[in-house]
């Protein structure tokens, strides 16, 4: 491996497509600095570049043309990256399910990870989603499809509708995956919910939603507690048909 403009200009492709990828995924997050997500970059671009060097186009021979190279590069970094924050999103979605019927919603606790604030089952959701993805190669898989986006055919134009369309897939299957998370703590939930109403038609003078509270609470707990081993298998499940589903949203960059 020789230190010339061909190599130079391959790390160049393969860093900027692998930084988007990092900075946007949210394996790092944003509590870790930018310098080490960009250096952790770097070093994981080094590695890759005499793996896919052979499959990167020509070097680009105006300065338009490297601006738009880099622009495609980044667009499908930023697309591997923002489909596995698609999935770790929707494990916090179905937590944020969990807290709406358990009354929790107006609990808010500061994500660092995202940098924003969450409700405390989303957040723990979400942590557990992290760890579930890393547990189960969610970046090995990751990584793996930044080396195989480099076979696929494109020549630069962005075939929008193709990527929507694949965007938009992944996220109603994804929806649907958090509908499924949430179910066993919504479904407890709902159950209460109506006896309460129930009770309430009979005895409105016991007050039965401010009784159900803690009803909800433990129950929901327990529910959630139950349905923990499911969530292995639900998570594995989005992370199958997240990559499954790279190759079509990256095919719609033209070919």
């Amino acid at each position: 491996m020789s230190l010339d403009l061909t190599f130079l200009f391959a790390f160049l492709a393969v860093f900027v497509r692998c930084t988007a990828m990092i900075l946007v995924s949210p394996l790092y997050g944003n509590s870790v600095p930018v310098n080490v997500r960009v250096l952790s970059g770097a070093a994981i671009s080094l590695a890759f570049v005499p793996v896919v060097q052979g499959s990167i186009g020509p070097s680009p021979t105006s300065v338009v043309e490297l601006l738009l190279f880099v622009s495609r590069e980044a667009l499908f970094g930023v697309l591997i990256g923002a489909c596995v924050n698609f999935l770790v999103m929707t494990v916090q979605a179905a937590g944020a399910f969990i807290d709406l019927q358990m009354g929790l919603a107006s609990a808010q606790l500061f994500n660092p990870t995202m940098g924003g604030m969450a409700t405390p089952i989303a957040q723990f959701k979400f942590m557990l989603g992290v760890v579930l993805v890393l547990l189960l190669n969610g970046h090995h898989l990751m990584f793996q499809a930044l080396v195989q986006s480099y076979s696929l055919q494109g020549g630069g134009i962005p075939d929008s509708q193709a990527m929507l369309l694949g965007v938009v897939a992944l996220l109603g299957q994804l929806m649907l995956l958090a509908i499924q998370i949430a179910a066993p703590v919504v479904a407890v939930t709902v159950v209460i919910d109506v006896a309460a109403g129930l009770v309430n038609k009979a005895v409105p003078q016991t007050v039965p939603f401010l009784l159900a509270m803690p009803a909800k609470s433990g129950l929901g707990m327990l529910a959630l507690a139950i349905g923990l081993p499911g969530l292995v298998v639900l998570v594995q499940r989005g992370i199958e048909f997240t990559f499954s589903s790279l190759p079509q949203i990256m095919g719609g960059l033209g070919g």
